[in-house]
């Protein structure tokens, strides 16, 4: 009798065991997760969750038209791709980095401390990207931009630059190429020997500025004069002069929208303009600075990437239009689409469903199937990833602003075409 009453508190016992178990989703049969085995760890998005892709760009002042491209051509990927990953709904959150160190900065903190976000589409500028990488990819996050194109970024002279982080990428070419295309094209097309530079201090503008006078020397060129301005500067006449009376035959000027104009204006003022051939670059070549610059822009040169206008090309720009009612108003956005695709691509390849419905993403995955993609298809040509996050392959066209042009014809309006890792010498358009 005493063996009987004994076995009822443990039957009982037992029962409320396997109650709780399956209550609680323990039983034997109920579904389970993967243990995360990445060695930078996993994002897990819960079962029926939204995955997080942050559009970092500037989304302020001036730039704020030409960034909103880079936002759209994500949307364009994302909506190619049925607006989902592995049956969770891709949603885009925007951040704004305000082409600046602290906003690049403020940013990243805040997207940092959002574990739910997988990945980061930007940023727009080079002087935001050098303190967003190091933060983001710290954090353990990629980031793959269409428009940073600082050398320090990914590599100077084949060695890591000074701000290359494991978690950055970018399908625009290192502005150390953009710099020897624009010195070939200055002293070989425009046959210029006496060269000017003039830069705002901003990482992207001096490396480019610096990247250019070195390769125009390395021709035989002589850089006469090298200006510095700051950003928000508007009194360029000390500068100007100063430039004046070194009788420079071009300047070249990769700074943005606002010092551009002023930098113009105060040149135009001089009678050393009317000779003196100015080159600028990407920073420059978009619609809203033409419509600040106007008649003082004419006979203006531009180095840009140049993408081939495949049918892939010109059904991306029908969808844009068609989606958005206008077209992209600067020229960046098919490198921005290319980041957009080889993003989704890398986190497609990089994420797992589990049994309980939720998704796995493995960081350090995400990063090496990144830096393993090869003669990938894109809008821009093929890309291939190299081991300092250079995805792009470095091919410019020098384009010329003529009396009456829009912003589409002078894109078209090609003087010569230079990669320079294919050509020794710019090939000039007929």
């Amino acid at each position: 009798m005493s063996r009987n009453r004994n076995r009822f508190p443990i039957e009982l016992g037992l029962v409320c065991i396997l109650f709780a178990l399956t209550a609680f989703g323990c039983s034997p049969d109920a579904p389970l997760r993967n243990v995360c085995a990445d060695e930078l760890g996993c994002v897990w998005i819960e079962p029926g969750a939204e995955v997080k892709i942050v559009s970092l760009h500037t989304f302020s002042g001036i730039q704020e038209r030409i960034s909103r491209e880079h936002l759209r051509s994500l949307e364009i990927a994302i909506a190619e791709r049925g607006g989902k990953l592995h049956g969770h709904p891709l949603v885009v959150v925007t951040a704004d980095e305000q082409c600046s160190r602290a906003g690049g900065l403020v940013s990243a903190q805040k997207i940092a401390t959002d574990r739910n976000i997988v990945a980061v589409h930007g940023p727009n500028c080079s002087s935001a990207a050098i303190p967003a990488t190091r933060i983001l990819s710290e954090a353990g996050l990629v980031l793959v931009s269409g428009t940073a194109t600082a050398p320090s970024l990914t590599s100077q002279s084949g060695d890591p630059g000074e701000h290359r982080q494991p978690g950055f990428f970018r399908t625009a070419s290192n502005d150390e190429y953009q710099g020897i295309a624009a010195a070939h094209f200055a002293y070989h097309v425009l046959d210029v020997r006496r060269a000017a530079t003039v830069h705002d201090q901003d990482a992207y503008a001096m490396g480019l500025a610096e990247a250019f006078a070195a390769a125009f020397q390395e021709l035989g060129g002589e850089v006469v004069y090298v200006g510095a301005i700051n950003r928000g500067d508007r009194n360029m006449h000390p500068l100007v002069q100063a430039l004046a009376g070194q009788r420079p035959e071009l300047v070249f000027f990769p700074i943005f929208s606002m010092e551009g104009h002023y930098f113009i204006q105060a040149l135009r003022s001089y009678p050393l303009s009317e000779k003196l051939s100015l080159l600028s670059a990407d920073s420059l070549l978009n619609r809203p600075f033409l419509e600040i610059c106007g008649n003082r822009c004419l006979g203006m040169f531009f180095i840009a990437p140049d993408s081939a206008e495949t049918p892939a090309y010109v059904s991306y720009l029908e969808r844009y239009l068609q989606t958005y009612g206008e077209g992209p108003q600067g020229y960046f956005h098919a490198h921005g689409y290319d980041a957009a695709v080889i993003l989704l691509h890398a986190l497609e390849q990089s994420s797992f469903p589990e049994p309980d419905g939720s998704l796995r993403i493995e960081r350090q995955r995400l990063r090496t199937t990144l830096s393993s993609i090869r003669d990938f298809p894109g809008l821009t040509g093929r890309l291939s990833c190299d081991a300092f996050g250079d995805c792009g392959m470095p091919r410019f066209k020098l384009v010329s602003l003529n009396r009456g042009m829009e912003f589409e014809e002078l894109l078209e309006n090609v003087i010569a075409v230079h990669a320079p890792l294919e050509q020794a010498n710019p090939s000039v358009s007929q």
